[in-house]
């Protein structure tokens, strides 16, 4: 019968363990990665709903002030309306107000979204023929 050592009893068990303990550490770190890219997921989400919900704002003042301009034009225009994604809502409230030395014939408005809290577009549209037909230029805009 061979014979073992006693200083070499439970060896094998050390040698496990470490293994298992280098096997969750590696699955620890894999989780938390996971984990930080489903919360980025969720706030690039989020990004996208009100940058959506801005751009829906701008084309709202385009098409309010294309009917505005068609009567009279350069009036400031104030308006809001709920955008639903899914169960998340976004109150959108836009402020339209004609530039100084604004003509009837040549309107030009300088805009304000606000999505949510805190996301804002500000932006200066056009017109070369008073909207009757309804061509609009956006003249710049800035996210913030």
């Amino acid at each position: 019968m061979p014979r073992r050592l006693s200083a070499q009893r439970g060896q094998g068990l050390l040698l496990i363990l470490a293994f298992v303990a280098a096997f969750l550490l590696v699955v620890w770190a894999a989780l938390t990665l996971a984990s930080a890219a489903f919360l980025n997921l969720n706030g690039t989400r989020s990004d996208t709903q009100h940058t959506y919900a801005l751009d829906a704002g701008l084309a709202y003042a385009i098409e309010t002030n294309d009917s505005a301009a068609k009567g009279a034009g350069c009036q400031n225009t104030n308006g809001s309306f709920p955008l639903v994604y899914g169960s998340t809502t976004i109150m959108v409230a836009v402020t339209v107000t004609a530039v100084p030395g604004c003509k009837t014939n040549k309107p030009s408005y300088t805009v304000n979204v606000q999505a949510g809290s805190g996301r804002q577009l500000n932006a200066q549209i056009s017109s070369s023929n008073a909207g009757k037909k309804a061509t609009w230029a956006i003249d710049w805009e800035a996210y913030q």
